[in-house]
């Protein structure tokens, strides 16, 4: 059955960035060229003024067919995860109407995809039974687990009901923990799911080695058995559902997933990675081998013994240099480079098999008006690249 969600009523950030975008455009357009005092609008071939972004497909039919795992005609299912419980910055429940806002509906249309967009999922729902949500609230473990896994499971439902359906799950966030659910549904419709996953860190932890408790940290972690067992899920609150013996959950193996882009990771994680012979592409991998070295190890790991695997890409918009993707919460220098990011997405895209996405960690609020509207037309550009545009 169709999810609840918070219905079409307008959401109240709306008006605010559209005020932003407004600005952004203005000043855009009023930047001077650093050859001349011409604004830079009208200056030919220099300026953030002639900056254009063509949403065309791929005119390269002898090539793979793209999104094998989907049915035809190819239908897009948005499903708005605006999740700002799993970690302390207020901000990132604006992402998914960043998103729509700059015109996401509009771009997938015009590389040919059927839109069905499920508006945001209403988490706000999730009542508190005997404050029992401002108690969890102080759990240091898993700091508002109820709230996040509640959320999780309404994801994980709709998630794997449109896959199931044949439909390209498109989950926009919300913060990272928003992939415990995306990844919980696409493994239980698609349990040879293979996952790649593009950031700075690599969400690896659980409630026991977390030093922050914050679980956007944890998606990986808590949905990999050798970190995170049944038994250690039955005991979060939120999460009981992980671990229903009635309605078991697929677990993520350590040889499905391969990280890009990693940067900053957990002295706990680090050993994880090591024992469990994760593959794990850093930026000083990305510095010495090249993005598209990388991401053809990447995806022939993941390939190597299940050729026509449907992908997953988790993306966190914090993979990218923050002199890119300023509004984000958990910066690092030393990202990816503005054809880095975008390489990433269409190599995943190209492989014909990619099925499912995230896009997570936007959060406007972060820094200011230009710098919001910067990350989310990258954030958006990113969807777009992997939803099959093409440069020919």
């Amino acid at each position: 059955h169709r999810p609840k969600t918070s219905g079409l009523k307008p959401n109240p950030l709306v008006n605010r960035l559209r005020r932003w975008k407004s600005d952004y455009t203005n000043k855009k357009h009023n930047q001077t060229s650093p050859l001349s005092t011409t604004t830079a609008s009208n200056v030919g071939g220099c300026g953030l003024g002639n900056v254009r972004d063509q949403m065309l497909p791929t005119t390269m039919h002898n090539t793979t067919e793209l999104y094998q795992h989907c049915s035809k005609p190819h239908t897009v299912s948005i499903i708005g995860a605006p999740m700002t419980y799993g970690q302390p910055l207020i901000g990132t429940d604006c992402g998914p109407a960043m998103l729509r806002e700059a015109g996401l509906r509009s771009k997938l249309t015009a590389l040919g995809w059927r839109v069905e967009d499920l508006n945001d999922l209403n988490f706000e729902q999730i009542t508190d039974v005997n404050g029992a949500l401002s108690k969890n609230s102080k759990n240091n473990k898993a700091k508002n687990s109820i709230r996040v896994g509640k959320s999780a499971e309404m994801i994980a439902n709709v998630v794997c009901e449109r896959a199931s359906m044949g439909r390209f799950p498109l989950v926009l966030g919300g913060d990272h923990s928003v992939a415990i659910g995306s990844l919980a549904g696409i493994l239980k419709a698609r349990p040879r799911t293979g996952v790649l996953w593009i950031d700075a860190h690599a969400d690896l932890n659980t409630p026991d080695i977390s030093g922050s408790g914050n679980m956007h940290g944890m998606p990986v972690g808590l949905l990999m058995e050798e970190m995170c067992s049944t038994e250690d899920l039955s005991k979060i609150p939120g999460l009981e559902w992980l671990a229903d013996e009635q309605n078991l959950q697929p677990k993520l193996r350590p040889d499905s997933i391969a990280y890009v882009a990693l940067r900053d990771v957990d002295l706990e994680e680090r050993v994880a990675i090591r024992e469990l012979g994760i593959a794990a592409f850093t930026m000083m991998d990305i510095d010495r081998y090249g993005i598209g070295a990388v991401m053809d190890m990447a995806l022939s790991h993941l390939l190597k013994d299940d050729p026509t695997r449907p992908i997953h890409l988790s993306y966190d918009i914090d993979a990218i240099d923050p002199g890119l993707a300023p509004a984000t919460g958990t910066a690092v220098r030393g990202g990816l480079t503005f054809r880095e990011a975008h390489y990433v997405a269409e190599a995943a895209a190209q492989s014909g098999l990619l099925a499912s996405a995230d896009l997570v960690e936007l959060n406007p609020q972060l820094a200011d008006p230009m710098g919001a509207m910067e990350t989310t037309e990258l954030g958006l550009q990113i969807i777009t690249s992997l939803m099959g545009k093409s440069i020919i």
